[in-house]
């Protein structure tokens, strides 16, 4: 009996001693964690210290300053090139709205003359948004082909630099060339010359584009002394004959085109025109 209850007291003595073996091993685990926790934390600390010092030197030697201040140059350079776009921008816009340009792809056809021979020619026609400023004619005998120089319209009224030539309306033959030109910045509005069984003369017409639209706006008859006229050089066929001829195009309109019936030569010309119009 005695000896049962010495065992079972050890026993009771070996399974505490145990729990209590187990319960310091436990808290023996925990403990680490605790430290590597702490021991992160103040290495975050110590990385963020050092990122600190190391920005806080690249500043004091100068690094960072000379960056900062070239990122402010640059932003104050793109500032500085929008700002005139945009004031070309709205320069350009409102010289659309109180500019001039064609009215429409519409042509309207005039009548100069000629016999009632041959048959239909293609058309020189200029490019969309250009004028009429002169022309060329090849001829042998009598007129073969006709052709035009032909400048942009801008929108102050103004005519650009650069001419574009039409394809050619007429017959092929002839040889010489002749040019009949506008002169000072003027555009082509008619012609004038002698026609008979074909062309024998013809001068332009030229005037300012300005003054043309004048006269769409005040509505008036076309009275040809109503504005600046100015005549191109002639250009005649050899041994000229026929009767005096004019076309002019409509008040308010202005010289884009020939066109012509033809055969072995030009037999018949008329001139096609566009309307001018102000924005306002």
């Amino acid at each position: 009996m005695t000896g049962f209850l010495v065992a079972g007291t050890r026993l009771r003595i070996v399974t505490g001693y145990d729990r209590l073996l187990r319960f310091r091993t436990n808290r023996g685990r925990r403990s680490p964690g605790r430290a590597d926790l702490s021991r992160g934390v103040r290495m975050s600390i110590s990385e963020s210290a050092k990122s600190v010092s190391t920005c806080k030197a690249l500043w004091q030697s100068g690094t960072l300053r000379v960056a900062f201040v070239f990122a402010i140059l640059l932003l104050i350079a793109f500032a500085a090139l929008a700002a005139p776009q945009d004031r070309d921008h709205d320069r350009d816009r409102d010289h659309d709205r109180n500019g001039f340009h064609l009215k429409s792809r519409e042509r309207i056809s005039r009548d100069f003359g000629g016999g009632s021979g041959g048959r239909p020619s293609p058309d020189a026609l200029c490019e969309s948004g250009f004028v009429a400023v002169g022309f060329h004619v090849q001829t042998g005998e009598f007129f073969n082909q006709a052709w035009l120089d032909c400048a942009r319209l801008r929108p102050d009224g103004d005519l650009g630099d650069e001419l574009r030539m039409t394809e050619r309306t007429g017959s092929s033959g002839g040889r010489p060339v002749f040019d009949a030109h506008c002169h000072g910045g003027r555009a082509l509005i008619g012609l004038r010359g002698r026609t008979g069984a074909s062309i024998d003369e013809a001068v332009g017409e030229c005037t300012y584009v300005r003054e043309i639209a004048q006269i769409r706006d005040d509505r008036r008859d076309d009275r040809r002394d109503d504005h600046r006229i100015d005549f191109t050089e002639s250009v005649t066929r050899p041994h000229p004959g026929g009767r005096p001829s004019e076309a002019h195009c409509p008040p308010g309109a202005v010289v884009t085109g020939f066109r012509s019936m033809s055969g072995e030569y030009m037999d018949h010309l008329w001139i096609v025109c566009s309307e001018l119009e102000r924005n306002y």
